[in-house]
């Protein structure tokens, strides 16, 4: 069973964390992300299911990579449950802009409708955090109140097994983290990885590429009836090709000749949703001990 969960924030270079982590010769993480411990359904799985993963591996640590864990208040339970003595790693963002980073990939993957930034935002913050008819959109604010999570995996925070790093922390010193996360899972601090270069793939923030890349959700994903749960579906040959073209339509065309710049947040609708997290943040502070004011501005 594993030993290391890291557990997020959505897109706050936790996949950065993992490839670097991952690459330690003691130390065994799975590409891609395990959503056992959030599956609805849970209950009537088998914790050899997860255990199966690691069949014939015997490194020091084994590990699992889920953003969401920070955000679903079911899990840590979940995990205490099933692995009390893991170790555990989030890596958090300021929540204003995860949100943002959040927004664009829901539009691409079809669980957010196509809106303009500040409409949308706006929508969100006025709406409890859910755009009607689209409940994941509920993902994007919901996933920035840090402490409201993070505080529920006490029982590992406590116990010295819990490691927070933040976005910035990475994105100035990650030859340090990656140093430091070595350290705290107890495996040799003088190896030194070679994928600190790695980087996430790029976000799509034009309207029209994104209305490219939506329009083949249909033809290769299925979602139940409030869009919460997608699935990869077969496609027949049309189908496939239509997807393909589309793809390439974008990645060699499109991406050559339409611009790609990040859309500004109206700063009215930016300290709104500062404010929304206003509370959470400052309560995350006392929890981590760090001085979390440039999230606050």
């Amino acid at each position: 069973m594993p030993n290391l969960i890291i557990i997020g924030a959505q897109k706050s270079a936790s996949t950065f964390m993992q490839n670097a982590v991952a690459e330690h010769p003691d130390v065994f993480i799975p590409k891609g992300e395990e959503a056992y411990f959030e599956d609805p359904d849970y209950d009537q799985k088998s914790a050899s299911y997860l255990s199966g993963r690691f069949d014939g591996r015997n490194e020091k640590i084994l590990g699992i990579k889920r953003p969401n864990y920070i955000g679903k208040p079911e899990v840590p339970a979940r995990i205490v449950r099933d692995l009390p003595d893991a170790k555990i790693i989030a890596v958090l963002r300021n929540p204003v802009d995860r949100a943002i980073a959040a927004y664009f990939h829901q539009i691409r993957y079809g669980t957010m409708p196509l809106l303009p930034l500040d409409e949308g935002m706006s929508k969100l913050v006025e709406n409890d955090g859910v755009i009607p008819g689209y409940a994941r959109s509920k993902e994007i604010l919901e996933f920035g109140l840090y402490y409201k999570y993070l505080s529920q995996y006490e029982h590992f925070s406590s116990s010295g097994r819990q490691l927070v790093f933040l976005h910035e922390d990475i994105s100035k010193e990650p030859e340090e983290c990656i140093r430091k996360s070595y350290e705290f899972l107890g495996v040799d601090v003088s190896y030194s990885p070679q994928n600190l270069q790695g980087r996430p793939m790029a976000a799509v923030y034009n309207p029209l590429r994104l209305k490219v890349l939506a329009a083949r959700n249909p033809l290769m994903f299925t979602y139940n009836d409030d869009r919460t749960r997608l699935h990869s579906r077969k496609m027949n040959y049309l189908e496939y090709g239509l997807a393909g073209a589309l793809t390439v339509a974008d990645r060699y065309v499109l991406s050559r000749f339409l611009r790609n710049n990040k859309p500004q947040l109206d700063p009215t609708i930016r300290k709104k949703m500062v404010n929304y997290f206003l509370e959470d943040i400052r309560k995350l502070e006392k929890l981590i001990d760090r001085d979390l004011s440039a999230w606050m501005g």
